[in-house]
């Protein structure tokens, strides 16, 4: 196995509103409790690191309110990939878990178009990298941020992990 390259890689355009993403599979949604969303973003505002992760389901925020055309790069690895810290403003690794194969982004409110891709069926430890954020509030809007998620299979569950914070989050209510 190498880690020079992804197994696989997609760019999608997905939705943020209330500065939120959520990121799950369908059945793994379904099988989780019914305060899910409250408990993703407490996670992510809570532990500084932005980035909600609880029941195999994310919670991305976004320095900006909204944007319906926010660029998401997906890639699925055979292993852990060689860290490009340099390359990125905030970084976390989570676990998420796409037991059906059908990866699921949508923006807060559940009100929006979900943006779906496939990914092999699994449980992946993700790396999720943001970068183009520019003042907290004004970003997203006109899409200047952009996020990649890296995906690799994983045996056993890890408590999330910030590898790289994005200063601007300090001025966050």
């Amino acid at each position: 196995m190498t880690n020079d390259v992804p197994l696989s890689a997609v760019d999608l355009r997905v939705g943020a509103d209330h500065g939120q993403i959520y990121v799950y599979s369908e059945e793994t949604l379904d099988a989780a409790d019914e305060d899910v969303f409250d408990d993703l973003l407490d996670d992510a505002a809570d532990s500084g690191r932005f980035v909600g992760a609880c029941q195999g389901v994310l919670d991305l925020l976004t320095p900006g309110q909204w944007n319906s055309d926010t660029p998401m790069r997906v890639e699925v690895w055979a292993v852990e990939p060689a860290a490009d810290l340099d390359a990125w403003l905030h970084e976390v690794d989570a676990d998420l878990d796409v037991p059906d194969g059908r990866l699921v982004f949508e923006a807060s409110g559940m009100g929006g178009v979900k943006v779906t891709t496939d990914v092999p069926a699994g449980r992946y430890r993700v790396r999720v990298s943001g970068a183009g954020y520019t003042e907290l509030g004004q970003a997203g809007a006109d899409g200047d941020d952009f996020y990649r998620l890296r995906m690799w299979p994983r045996d056993s569950d890890s408590e999330a992990v910030l590898r790289k914070r994005w200063s601007g989050w300090d001025a966050y209510a």
